[in-house]
């Protein structure tokens, strides 16, 4: 807020000293050169005072005499200054982020760089969770929409279904733009992982090792992400010139991979199928699961494993995603939509093997 002026601050004064009593009727008032030593102040400050008190009636100035308090003064009643107004607050445009999960350590470090970049580039994030739940993603799309979102970035549910709401926001053309997973059926603008490529250096570098009953496990296969990564999977065998044996792949069921079964899915597979040497896991929360499957079959120093993202288990490798450019770029591509270009396009962000 800001300060009274100085003028109206010895105005003040001065009505203050005639309410109190302590300048009556017919005084003198102190001098101009008096209140500029005083207050501090210049000449032509004292004169502003002195002439809105005039004005006021309050005072007589008398040219060669000085200034002096009316003779036939009222009472005075003395007010503090009128605040100044509050400043408007700014209105910061908002844009949503619907993702599925705050679970996986990949999503927390997304919400963390897009609000970083969304907050430099001058908007406002506002977040919501769909819990996996395609009717969830549905409603906030509509709720985000209606409370005046400018654009949206969408990390899909992990099914991955035809969700109309999606559809209808690509045919009007609304800024939004989906990162990691998509739907392939949607022409927009998409941020994703180099899936594919990760899971063939993966598999690439397992098969230089000598490993050829390699495992692939992973969630069901009900979305872009996990498409792609096991694309990627066979692509390596092929270029090798390796038989594959689909046998060895394990697909959980979503249903079972929520559930507390999981981990008894994922025994069960390793116990019937001995002769694996090696396992990659297309997620980190299968990492974890395999892991402790492992475990109880007594087999984990037999069987090597791999897995796509960082599962926080010492000594096993995996493939690092780039979060941070992930971020950027989807924020980047939504500031081009709202900003009138509409151009849909596929970005991909490099991946490298991480060998702890």
């Amino acid at each position: 807020m800001k300060k009274t002026a100085l003028y109206k601050q010895i105005q003040l004064e001065i009505k203050e000293r005639i309410a109190s009593g302590q300048l009556r009727p017919l005084d003198r008032i102190p001098s101009e050169q008096e209140l500029m030593d005083e207050f501090k102040v210049s000449k032509i400050t004292v004169k502003n005072a002195l002439t809105e008190l005039a004005d006021e009636g309050l005072v007589t100035r008398i040219q060669g005499k000085g200034t002096f308090v009316a003779a036939d003064l009222k009472p005075v009643e003395v007010k503090a200054p009128a605040p100044e107004p509050k400043p408007e607050p700014v209105q910061v445009p908002l844009v949503g982020f619907i993702i599925p999960t705050m679970k996986t350590t990949v999503i927390q470090k997304l919400v963390d760089y897009i609000e970083f970049y969304l907050k430099e580039a001058g908007f406002q994030m506002i977040l919501s969770i769909t819990r996996e739940h395609a009717a969830e993603e549905s409603r906030a799309i509509t709720a985000l929409v209606d409370a005046g979102v400018q654009g949206l970035i969408v990390f899909p549910t992990e099914d991955e279904k035809y969700n109309e709401s999606l559809l209808r926001l690509s045919l009007d053309k609304f800024p939004f733009v989906f990162i990691d997973r998509f739907l392939r059926n949607i022409e927009t603008y998409t941020i994703t992982s180099d899936n594919d490529g990760g899971a063939y250096r993966t598999v690439t570098h397992l098969l230089s090792k000598g490993h050829r009953q390699i495992a692939l496990i992973s969630p069901e296969n009900a979305n872009t992400t996990i498409e792609d990564r096991t694309i990627g999977f066979e692509k390596a065998y092929i270029d090798q010139g390796e038989s594959i044996d689909k046998s060895l792949w394990c697909h959980v069921p979503l249903d079972v991979l929520r559930s507390e079964r999981a981990l008894d899915y994922v025994t069960d597979f390793l116990k019937s199928h001995p002769t694996i040497t090696a396992a990659f896991t297309l997620t980190a929360e299968i990492a974890g699961l395999t892991w402790q499957s492992l475990q109880l079959i007594k087999r984990r120093t037999e069987v090597e494993l791999f897995s796509f993202d960082n599962p926080d288990i010492p000594n096993v490798p995996y493939v690092q995603q780039d979060e941070q450019e992930l971020a950027r770029s989807a924020v980047m591509l939504l500031q081009d939509q709202i900003g009138h270009t509409y151009d849909p396009q596929h970005i991909v962000v490099p991946v490298q093997l991480v060998f702890p």
